[in-house]
């Protein structure tokens, strides 16, 4: 049987083992928040790219119906004129 400094050895390696795991968990967790910080600053700045990337589409689309239109319109007024 084991006698009582030898459970309190055990009982000090197990702490200082729990100890080390903590503070290791700890780091890692501080690591990963930084990364996914970073990550989720690189996603906004995507999103908004996109954001601005379709009004650009969505207006380049509108500018050339217009410019279709008043072709159209012009082509008509040749027409009458001809």
């Amino acid at each position: 049987m084991l006698e009582k400094k030898d459970l309190q050895a055990i009982a000090e390696i197990i702490k200082e083992s729990e100890n080390v795991i903590i503070n290791e968990l700890v780091r890692t967790e501080d690591k990963l928040s930084k990364r996914i910080s970073i990550v989720e600053k690189n996603l906004e700045e995507l999103n908004q790219y996109y954001k601005i990337t379709k009004l650009e589409n969505d207006n380049t689309a509108i500018l050339l119906k217009m410019i279709n239109d008043l072709q159209k319109e012009v082509d008509a007024l040749k027409m009458r004129i001809a």
